[in-house]
């Protein structure tokens, strides 16, 4: 028996014990919400129908379309979602250093939209997972010698996670089954032994249990790949063997959490907030469906003569011996006043509250159609308060270390340009620029212009007061705060250069403007003289006037 297998499974075996409760609220979110997902609490058949107990779709229209809403919002394949930068803003503004940051950044940004890697595909099941059950796995994987990350949303049903002392997820135990084949084309056959290797002979698509598990290098010392920080080990649950030891420069998996409580390692999520409202829901519309079914087809009471004579209930049908002598009939609807209208308008506001449990209201992002620039902007700033919180940590715990391992992979690949001397030494920012960070910035924008709308009325009256402020600072600010390009923005070099080259201008002009008026004064002296030497005794002032201030001159 191998012993690294031997505690790899049991220490799997514990993880798994330890999230048993999260496991039975799992279940019941993704029967209600998300039924594809629904495989907590034993295997499901492929091709099964799941949504049978489902009688209302709001809950997952909600999931839906806050998993788009984010998608659009913050890895949007359209917009230019991140950009690079650097702490030190003149040195961000240097021509050489902010062109290699725009080029790397885009470098970064074609190997997310690698059709192969389908990042743009797959992170839309991370979003769904998020908003219903508030824990997320996303893997993203080196295809060696393909130059891309191949990425994928793992199930939370297989994976189980543990935290660091910093509250950073750094272990993921995935357990997942392969067919005999398929783990003959993944390890070899010649790292198979027992029972899969004789299914592999004879049963080649029977599957059996695997695990990989990706941890801390030091907690396996010596059973990891050298010079790596982290350890990945395959092993085969049946034969008890670790089939594949390697590692990772970089932990490849991001676990995003929604929100957390105290003690939790695993996420909450909006699902879990709405869950009352959406089994209420769910059961509303069972009755209001079952109460409308009576009111177009209600049941029948008839007259007990001791007698049962079958009823033809077709249209145009006859049913003789239905009345009695007097010719009232014996058989009647059953009318039990039932109010179908009452639970239609109960479950409207389920309904409603299900909605704003997943932030509809924000991913619409605008109400009426005739609101002002202000009043949308006013809703906006309002709305992303509350979701601010959970939009930094998808941040922390997914985008960051998501992208420090794109741009690691691609630098280790040589798929970078080289930087400049100047970047050195020097770390790396991200700066999201997609809509949602984008609407978040625009509420500094907003304080700005609120500011210099306040001082304006003062600076009529006391025009020094706008020396307080710093007009360059101001409209680098406004343009951040509204997401303007970074290309569009000269560096501060080239726009102390360009105002040098005005001012220098300037004087040129001004001094072509001196010697013109001189030049035409000399012209008009000229001929002033000129027509008094003509006049009788003026030739002899003109050389009297020479004279002295040639002496004056001198």
């Amino acid at each position: 028996m191998d012993d690294l297998a031997h505690e790899l499974i049991r220490r799997h075996g514990e993880l798994k014990a330890a999230r048993g409760t999260w496991e039975a609220h799992w279940q019941e979110l993704a029967d209600f919400v998300r039924p594809l997902r629904a495989d907590f609490t034993g295997p499901r058949s492929p091709g099964e129908k799941r949504s049978r107990e489902i009688y209302d779709g709001t809950p997952g229209h909600a999931v839906e379309a806050l998993a788009a809403g984010l998608w659009g919002m913050v890895t949007n394949a359209a917009n230019q979602w991140f950009a690079l930068t650097i702490d030190d803003p003149d040195l961000a503004g240097f021509q050489p250093v902010k062109e290699w940051l725009d080029l790397a950044a885009e470098h970064m940004r074609s190997l997310f939209a690698h059709n192969g890697g389908q990042f743009y595909a797959r992170v839309f099941e991370l979003y769904a997972d998020l908003a219903t059950f508030g824990t997320g796995v996303f893997y993203s994987e080196d295809v060696v010698g393909e130059g891309y990350l191949r990425f994928s949303t793992r199930p939370l049903a297989e994976t189980c996670v543990a935290e660091d002392d910093g509250g950073t997820v750094d272990t993921v135990f995935r357990s997942f089954e392969m067919t005999a084949r398929q783990a003959v084309q993944r390890f070899g056959d010649g790292q198979l032994e027992g029972k899969l290797r004789d299914a592999a002979e004879k049963q080649p698509d029977r599957a059996f249990p695997f695990l990989h598990a990706v941890l801390p290098a030091k907690e396996v010392e010596g059973k990891a790949e050298r010079g790596k920080p982290w350890a990945s080990l395959y092993v085969d649950v049946t034969g008890r063997k670790v089939l594949r030891r390697g590692g990772f420069a970089e932990f490849p998996f991001q676990v995003p959490r929604w929100s957390t409580a105290a003690g939790e390692v695993y996420g909450r999520s909006p699902a879990m907030l709405a869950l009352a409202d959406v089994k209420m829901l769910n059961q509303m519309a069972r009755s209001t469906i079952e109460a409308a079914h009576k009111a177009v087809n209600p049941p029948l009471i008839a007259f007990d003569d001791g007698v049962y004579r079958p009823m033809r209930l077709y249209p145009g049908s006859v049913n003789f011996g239905g009345v009695n002598q007097d010719g009232r009939p014996l058989v009647q609807p059953l009318l039990t006043g039932t109010r179908v209208d009452i639970g239609l308008e109960m479950e409207e506001q389920r309904r409603g509250a299900i909605r704003e449990a997943f932030y509809f209201s924000l991913m619409q992002m605008v109400g009426r159609a005739d609101m002002t620039a202000t009043e949308v902007m006013a809703r906006q700033e309002e709305k992303l308060r509350l979701l601010g919180p959970h939009l930094g940590r998808l941040q922390s715990e997914f985008l960051d270390p998501l992208i420090d391992r794109v741009f690691a992979v691609m630098q280790r690949n040589r798929q970078l340009p080289e930087p400049p001397p100047e970047l050195e030494g020097r770390e790396l920012k991200v700066d999201y620029v997609s809509p949602l960070a984008k609407a978040q910035k625009a509420a500094d924008g907003q304080a700005m212009l609120r500011a210099l709308e306040s001082i304006a009325p003062l600076a009529q009256i006391e025009p020094t007061v706008v020396d307080n402020f710093d007009p360059d600072a101001l409209a680098r600010r406004l343009a951040e705060a509204w997401g303007a390009p970074a290309a569009i923005l000269r560096g501060q070099d080239e726009v102390a250069e360009l105002r040098q080259q005005r001012a220098q201008a300037q004087a040129a002009q001004q001094q072509m403007a001196m010697l013109q008026q001189a030049a035409k004064a000399a012209e008009q002296g000229a001929g002033a003289a000129q027509r008094l030497a003509a006049t009788e005794g003026g030739a002899e002032l003109v050389q009297g006037i020479a004279g002295a201030m040639g002496q004056a001159g001198a």
